[in-house]
């Protein structure tokens, strides 16, 4: 069972840890921007693929091998969401499986921010628990896993919101362009 200290160190490392993922997620938003804009998810309206895919990244004990497998069983599946089946006209690759390999690459992004921890906290008599914690190699790679987690979730997330951005964009030019025609009425 953790003490009172370690449950207090690890909120603590959290937080610098949230700080840190925050910072990063502008070089990552450009990222799913574009995922979305090359597979033209906008084709399919539909947002509960989205909302799926999300329920089941943040659901308690969820990890990212878990995400990433029910991304590819949405692929197989029958009567799923036609967005995940999505392919890009360029390679002829899948939305699901750029998602799964974007969701990968998350994990090089949360090492950097691990190792900016590491520099960023350094070792001084205040922050001596934070730097023996992070001088231990499985406290790293837990923190690496929580932070991968937790940037896929927020990837997802705002993937689901590009989605609904888009669809937006979509249906007003439509709007605009359905008003803009003259009618023609029959007599």
């Amino acid at each position: 069972m953790e003490s009172t200290s370690e449950i207090f160190l690890m909120e603590q490392l959290s937080l610098i840890a949230e700080q840190e993922i925050g910072k990063k997620m502008d070089s990552v938003i450009p990222e799913f921007q574009k995922i979305a804009k090359i597979f033209t998810i906008t084709e399919k309206d539909e947002k509960s693929p989205f909302r799926n895919v999300l329920a089941v990244a943040n659901e308690s004990g969820s990890s990212i091998e878990v995400i990433k497998n029910y991304i590819r069983y949405q692929v197989g599946r029958r009567g799923a969401s036609e967005i995940w089946r999505q392919k890009n006209l360029k390679d002829k690759k899948l939305f699901a499986t750029a998602v799964v390999e974007q969701i990968d690459s998350l994990s090089q992004e949360a090492q950097n921010i691990v190792d900016t921890l590491r520099k960023t906290i350094g070792y001084s008599t205040r922050r001596a628990d934070f730097h023996n914690y992070l001088e231990d190699a499985e406290n790293r790679e837990q923190l690496k896993k929580n932070i991968h987690l937790k940037l896929t979730q927020l990837y997802l997330g705002y993937l689901a919101r590009e989605h609904t951005a888009l669809l937006g964009e979509k249906n007003a030019k439509k709007d605009i362009e359905t008003k803009s025609r003259p009618h023609l009425t029959s007599k």
